[in-house]
């Protein structure tokens, strides 16, 4: 699918945003998937909106290299100084209109270095969409994880308070001392301080999501979707072979190198003349007479030769440029793979924290309120049980981060989703 299928896709896609957008029937709140927020950064990002307006100018500069040069006109009046019987001649003389052309294949090669600018600003959107679509999907991710976070650190809150009220409770009985006592109540406080920095960086959070979306940061919602373990399936070298088919700033180096061979063209054909072709009327006696005009203009002095090794120069410059960007680009398929591919590894190690997490915290309480464990081993236990909820969860969405960057890198959906093919 090419370039203007992909902006007919989202523009039908944008034509759907007011039907799509729907609402939590319990909280009232504007209810929102992730493809609506998508939707919504691609309408509304500034960098879309620059980049988009980018295009609209390459096109204008394609509109000027395909007019030709506007044509001249001159004319001439007869002189104001009186004859010998006192008469002066202020008619129309002479009218000349002459059309100048550039040397043969100029025009032609302007066109295609212009065509090749619209292509390049086209890929420039796709470019900042993959920093877009990493932006929101980063963000939208944080929320999540930011909501469980914030959950756990409720739940975290409430098994402090009802340690705190054991504790109190053989405080009083004198079966614990003071120490145990005032440690349990910082702990407690420390539960408190963590709820709510945890509350405060949801707010954050979701004040960035709507940043990106390119609306007020107050604006409300609710998140329609989860975050799902995931997979990496591909081996590097697939990764490196859809990169090297997809990657806009690629495609963009090797249009600027195509645009530079062409400028190296253009100014050797310089060297050949350029030439006007135009008419006359003369009005000369008082008879109207005419003539053609044709002008040559004949580089005879340099042959061009400064332009011509400066576009040489110009075109090996760019052949290096592209050799770096596919370099660079292999570079950030590999890295990106190697976040991937720890993260799931890490991933898969605090899954299975979290599975020993539950009965850890079930035993802990049960151990703690029969005295077979004293009070430092239970507060260690019951930090390491929440510890390990965070970490999954912490896990989860480092998975999901690095899976996106690797998207970004190779400019393809890893997830089966639409918004990186076209």
């Amino acid at each position: 699918m090419g370039q203007n299928s992909f902006r007919l896709i989202i523009f039908v896609m944008f034509m759907c945003v007011p039907y799509l957008v729907s609402f939590s029937a319990e909280t009232g709140r504007e209810r929102l998937t992730f493809k609506e927020a998508l939707e919504l950064a691609f309408e509304h990002n500034p960098r879309m909106i620059e980049a988009n307006t980018m295009v609209e100018s390459a096109r204008g500069d394609l509109i000027t290299a395909r007019t030709p040069h506007n044509p001249e006109a001159e004319l001439e009046f007869g002189g104001f100084k009186k004859d010998a019987s006192g008469g002066r001649n202020p008619n129309l003389d002479s009218i000349e209109v002459k059309q100048p052309f550039d040397p043969i294949g100029v025009w032609f090669l302007n066109q295609k270095i212009a065509s090749n600018q619209v292509k390049i600003q086209g890929e420039s959107v796709r470019l900042a969409w993959a920093g877009v679509y990493v932006q929101v999907r980063d963000a939208y991710s944080k929320i999540i994880f930011g909501e469980k976070r914030l959950e756990i650190a409720e739940d975290n809150l409430k098994s402090m308070r009802q340690f705190f009220g054991r504790v109190q409770d053989r405080y009083q009985s004198g079966l614990v001392i003071k120490n145990d006592f005032q440690r349990a109540k910082i702990e407690l406080l420390q539960a408190e301080h963590g709820y709510l920095t945890a509350r405060k960086e949801l707010s954050v959070e979701r004040a960035r999501l709507n940043l990106a979306l390119g609306r007020p940061i107050e604006t409300d919602f609710d998140l329609a979707e989860k975050l799902k373990e995931e997979r990496l399936l591909l081996s590097i070298d697939q990764l490196k072979e859809l990169a090297a088919a997809n990657r806009p700033d690629i495609k963009m180096a090797e249009l600027e190198t195509d645009s530079k061979n062409k400028n190296l063209i253009k100014e050797q054909l310089k060297r050949l003349p350029s030439y006007s072709v135009g008419f006359r009327r003369v009005d000369d006696e008082y008879e109207d007479d005419y003539v053609i005009v044709v002008g040559i203009s004949l580089p005879l002095w340099n042959l061009n030769q400064g332009e011509v090794k400066k576009a040489k120069a110009e075109k090996d410059i760019q052949r290096l440029r592209t050799q770096a960007v596919k370099n660079e680009a292999e570079f950030d398929v590999y890295r990106a793979y190697l976040d991937a591919e720890l993260a799931q590894k890490q991933f898969e190690l605090s899954r299975k924290s979290l599975e020993e997490s539950n009965e850890l915290y079930r035993l802990a309480n049960l151990r703690y309120s029969e005295g077979k464990i004293d009070f430092l081993n239970y507060l260690d236990q019951i930090k390491t049980a929440s510890q390990a909820k965070v970490n999954y969860y912490e896990g989860l969405f480092e998975l999901s981060r690095t899976m996106s960057a690797l998207e970004a890198s190779i400019y393809a959906s890893l997830r089966q989703e639409e918004f990186f093919n076209e």
